[in-house]
């Protein structure tokens, strides 16, 4: 019976493995294309019975830690990977499970401190409840910035100007499509004036960056 149950898990995983293949591109392009629609997306589905929410495409938090895996085999591909100096650093960028478990947490920083900020600005109160909706928006939102920023640093990392030049150019547009859509995003559930709502835009995200960079910090430097 153990037996025949393993079988059965591993049919699941299989038959899951293969969708991500169709989902994850479709899912990536309709987020690109239409964030709005999307971020709207997340609140119907959210209704829907546990079994049937994000049938027509991947979960969000799973979208994120996918986006993380598909940029990670860009690095691997180019044998571009980062590697530890220190002890805490060789643990966790020597080990691929930690470094994709490291990656998919710095990217989450951005959506939990955007969905922090939502429910403080609105008075509502932080729970496990409240944070879902907004979080699950944030995680589709972070996800085409995670695959385009982390390719793009390793195109800077390779030999040549031309490299360098491609990265910066989709770091750049990859940063600049996020800000947009984070503003336009925080304006909408928010409903404030154009003025505080890019305030609170660029306070969500020089805090998420600071947040990671004093992480990056304490790894680079142990």
């Amino acid at each position: 019976m153990d037996f025949l149950k393993l079988l059965r898990s591993l049919e699941e995983f299989l038959y899951e493995l293969c969708t991500w293949f169709l989902f994850f591109p479709r899912t990536l392009y309709r987020v690109v294309v239409h964030p709005r629609r999307m971020a709207q997306y997340v609140n119907t589905e959210l209704t829907q019975k546990l079994d049937r929410q994000f049938d027509d495409a991947i979960s969000p938090p799973m979208f994120l830690m996918l986006s993380v895996l598909v940029a990670h085999g860009v690095e691997l591909v180019m044998h571009q990977q980062i590697v530890g100096t220190g002890v805490l650093s060789r643990s966790v960028f020597g080990n691929e499970e930690s470094l994709l478990l490291y990656r998919s947490i710095t990217f989450a920083i951005w959506p939990l401190v955007t969905t922090t900020h939502l429910l403080r600005r609105k008075q509502l109160p932080m729970t496990r409840e409240s944070l879902r909706r907004p979080f699950f928006m944030q995680c589709y939102l972070t996800a085409p910035f995670a695959v385009a920023l982390s390719t793009s640093m390793v195109f800077v990392r390779l030999p040549g100007a031309l490299s360098t030049t491609l990265g910066v150019t989709v770091g750049v547009i990859a940063a600049l499509w996020y800000v947009a859509v984070q503003a336009v995003w925080l304006k909408v559930a928010l409903q404030r004036s154009w003025v505080n709502t890019i305030l609170s835009t660029a306070w969500v995200l020089v805090l998420g960056s600071l947040i990671n960079i004093t992480i990056g910090m304490v790894l680079l430097s142990n």
